[in-house]
């Protein structure tokens, strides 16, 4: 249907609705409290299909905002997500670490005179050593898989131990005055900072090499 013919229907509803309505038989029109038919002013249809188009026009750009509005929510959302899945992952790394710090490094066992002597307590020994072993390899090969998992995403640790300190990239939490390294290096890591996609994602927390008598870090 053309627009021409659209016009003319709703020329013809708009007729239809604004017309006269003939008062009742024997009744004066002034008794009914309406004026006389021809007193109303003439309806200006093309303003009311004006009128009609605009609201029409105004109500489609209502509408896209509303999908704009709802698609950023939904992505802040998704964002927001993300961010906590990484944030557990990060977590659940730095305590594989700290797990894979803790083993006592292992020495080869050697049997002596007494532990010939005594099979039980070797035995002992030897389970007490296995043990060690396979939690040791099970940190290892958990934090390799979550690194794999991580790197993945794009997500890096920060490279900080023995290096200048970058405040862009690192907070210095503490200060330790040593004349065994330089002014200004990171001596140790408290915890790990990480980038994603190139952009810092989460501050390193380090102590920082200052000399003796000098001011603090900036």
């Amino acid at each position: 249907m053309d627009r021409a013919e659209l016009l003319r229907r709703f020329e013809q509803w708009l007729d239809s609705a604004l017309a006269d309505e003939e008062p009742p038989a024997g009744i004066p029109p002034e008794l009914l409290g309406a004026d006389a038919p021809g007193d109303a002013p003439p309806t200006d249809r093309h303003a009311l299909w004006a009128a009609l188009t605009a609201l029409t026009t105004e109500i489609k750009l209502q509408g896209r905002a509303f999908k704009q509005l709802s698609e950023n929510l939904a992505a802040d959302a998704e964002q927001r997500g993300r961010r906590q899945s990484f944030d557990a992952l990060l977590e659940m790394r730095e305590r594989l670490s700290r797990g894979l710090e803790s083993v006592p490094a292992r020495q080869e066992l050697i049997p002596s005179f007494w532990d010939r002597v005594f099979a039980a307590r070797w035995r002992q020994l030897e389970h007490a050593h296995a043990v060690s072993r396979a939690l040791e390899e099970g940190y290892r090969m958990s934090l390799e898989h979550l690194n794999d998992l991580l790197s993945q995403f794009n997500l890096r640790p920060i490279e900080c131990l023995g290096r200048p300190f970058d405040p862009r990239r690192m907070s210095a939490v503490d200060v330790e005055e040593t004349a065994a390294a330089a002014e200004g290096t990171v001596v140790f890591v408290y915890r790990a900072g990480y980038e994603l996609n190139g952009e810092l994602f989460r501050p390193a927390q380090v102590r920082v090499a200052r000399q003796p008598g000098h001011g603090d870090i900036q």
